[in-house]
């Protein structure tokens, strides 16, 4: 049996700039990015890109956190409808008054759940893609939670996944398992990417394209935490603070290669 590890949950007025309006919560991608609004949205954003996501979709949002994603899946890829599932109801009923806010609450549905314990067939029917930006490696158990999605979604469904993995070739080192348990990621969640097809196919999943990108995602934001680092350290009061020093780690730990990072497209068989 799997023990459930509870999420670090992070401040967002820690990451965005208050001008941005955003609220994004992941690592980032930071090839292109001046800050950090703009990275966040380009790891989302290839994370559509890797599920396909278009006009007539009807997208299933894992983890959605303050809703960034769903807005920039109707607008940007103008799919049908957007449904976000976030476990913490105080994020979901913040998220719903953004919703609300953008005037779109036609095209996107909140939901509170746990990813790894919901009944996807029954609760989440006609959905065709399913996205996760930056956050199945803290599930209790990643590969459980791409078993219950593969048994829930009809043949075809694409799945975009934006996650961390251990070094190609190579199983995580004591300081890498260090810094994940610190950062809340099950030991059974640090696969390399050695293992992602397997797991995928167990699942009932046919891995379409994996790209490595740990000097973009992790590097950069281990740089953005380098140049942040005064301006958290006084406010070490905030909520999630704690939180995001862990992010900081993983950052850290890609930096030094014992972790690496990768944006998943797959299909339902």
């Amino acid at each position: 049996m799997t023990t459930r590890t509870p999420r670090p949950v992070v401040d967002a007025t820690l990451l965005n700039s208050p001008d941005s309006g955003a609220q994004w919560t992941n690592l980032g991608f930071w090839r292109d990015a001046r800050t950090y609004a703009e990275a966040a949205t380009d790891l989302a954003r290839r994370t559509g890109q890797a599920a396909r996501l278009g006009p007539g979709d009807v997208v299933l949002d894992i983890a959605c956190g303050h809703g960034d994603s769903l807005a920039l899946w109707v607008k940007e890829f103008g799919v049908k409808r957007a449904i976000g599932v976030e476990p913490d109801p105080a994020i979901v009923l913040a998220t719903q008054e953004r919703v609300n806010a953008w005037g779109l609450r036609d095209r996107i549905t909140l939901r509170r759940g746990e990813a790894e314990t919901m009944e996807f067939a029954r609760d989440f029917p006609g959905v065709t893609a399913v996205v996760c930006v930056d956050a199945a490696y803290l599930f209790a158990s990643r590969a459980n939670w791409l078993k219950r999605l593969g048994a829930g979604v009809a043949p075809g469904a694409r799945l975009g996944l934006a996650d961390l993995l251990v070094p190609y070739r190579e199983r995580a080192s004591r300081g890498v398992a260090e810094v994940a348990r610190r950062a809340a990621i099950p030991t059974e969640n640090l696969w390399s990417a050695q293992d992602v097809e397997p797991v995928l196919a167990e699942a009932g999943w046919v891995l379409d394209r994996l790209v490595r990108c740990g000097p973009d995602v992790l590097g950069g934001f281990s740089r953005f935490a380098f140049r942040s680092a005064l301006r958290w350290a006084m406010r070490p009061q905030s909520g999630g603070w704690r939180a995001l020093a862990t992010g900081v780690g993983i950052a850290g730990a890609g930096r030094g290669g014992r972790l690496d990072y990768t944006i998943i497209s797959a299909t339902k068989r």
